[in-house]
């Protein structure tokens, strides 16, 4: 199974979802506090709004726990919660008035734990200046929502490519492909900025 988790002293992802789907609500709770954060984040990427991201996260585990029976294991679970998160996400967009630029791009998904730098998976922090920071966070938000989703899935999320390519619906032996280009139109946004 793809996606499993063995986080350090809790239980694997499968063993949740197997407890989940049996109806333990602590073990769905212990799956929501393991992926919210990451499921936000996507949300954002694709809303570039907090409130609106927060809109689509609930929503994406309301569906995610109602879709619970017929969750694929072949899948894993944090591939099927990004699928989930980009189409609750995108009917959160087309439903809001809200414009979709937000004025600090990828600083509202990039928490205190996370350098702004591992977004786009370009450069160590330590070996970036402010303004070289900054350039690659405006260069990243100008990307467009495909190239941000396959960059965040790979360096924001740590997803592998097995796993990015199933919650992206890309096929796997593209992956890669899709990486490449996403990852050139950032480094050429940077070059220009």
């Amino acid at each position: 199974m793809t996606g499993t988790t063995n986080p350090p002293g809790g239980p694997a992802d499968a063993t949740l979802v197997s407890a989940a789907r049996r109806g333990d609500l602590n073990a769905w709770e212990q799956l929501v506090r393991r992926y919210q954060e990451s499921v936000y984040r996507v949300a954002y990427l694709i809303v570039r709004d907090s409130e609106l991201a927060e809109a689509a996260t609930q929503s994406t585990f309301v569906r995610a726990f109602r879709a619970l029976p017929a969750y694929d294991e072949e899948l894993g679970i944090l591939p099927w919660f990004i699928r989930i998160t980009t189409g609750e996400s995108r009917q959160q967009r087309r439903e809001s008035s809200r414009p979709t630029r937000s004025s600090r791009p990828v600083e509202r998904i990039v928490g205190p734990r996370y350098p702004a730098t591992a977004v786009p998976g370009m450069a160590q922090s330590a070996g970036l200046t402010h303004l070289e920071l900054r350039a690659m966070t405006e260069a990243f938000d100008r990307l467009g929502e495909e190239d941000r989703l396959v960059i965040a899935a790979r360096y924001l999320l740590g997803m592998s490519r097995a796993d990015a390519a199933s919650a992206l619906s890309i096929a796997s032996g593209l992956i890669d492909e899709h990486l490449t280009g996403a990852l050139g139109r950032l480094r050429n946004r940077i070059a220009s900025a």
